[in-house]
């Protein structure tokens, strides 16, 4: 479900609401400005209910909107976003934005599970800061879930 060519490494954006926005763009390629807005709203009401910075250097920003047909994923490296801070008091590092459709709940909770798995094992959370390219941070999550 994640592509090369959803994986920015870095993101460029730094603020919290401008790298929740430009992950959405990243998920979801070129679409209409209020899709866009409309993703971006149901992200950051998910935000505002906790955050989803997890600690760890980890972030998985996610929302369900019936404004996307079937799950959509985008990731990044996150460096210096001041206002993205987890409540371990660890800055964000990695970013995993997780779109759903509301019928796709189960998938939902999958995918949350196996990011979760990815970065908390400590070899492929450093591997992943470490990718220099998108190409790089899908091959440690390639390699990752093939031994697991």
């Amino acid at each position: 479900m994640l592509s090369t060519e959803r994986i920015r490494v870095p993101l460029g954006s730094h603020s919290k609401a401008g790298l929740l926005r430009e992950l959405v763009r990243l998920a979801i390629g070129n679409a209409d400005e209020s899709v866009v807005t409309g993703i971006f709203d149901a992200v950051e009401a998910r935000e505002a209910q906790v955050s989803t910075a997890l600690g760890g250097g980890l972030a998985v920003p996610h929302g369900r909107t019936d404004l996307v047909p079937e799950v959509c994923l985008a990731a990044g490296i996150v460096r210096d976003v001041p206002d993205y801070i987890a409540l371990d008091d660890s800055p964000v590092q990695v970013a995993f934005l997780v779109l759903t459709p509301s019928v796709a709940s189960a998938q939902h909770v999958k995918l949350l599970s196996r990011i979760a798995r990815l970065m908390h094992n400590p070899e492929s959370r450093e591997a992943l800061l470490a990718s220099s390219s998108p190409a790089d941070f899908m091959h440690v999550i390639h390699s990752s879930e093939a031994s697991s």
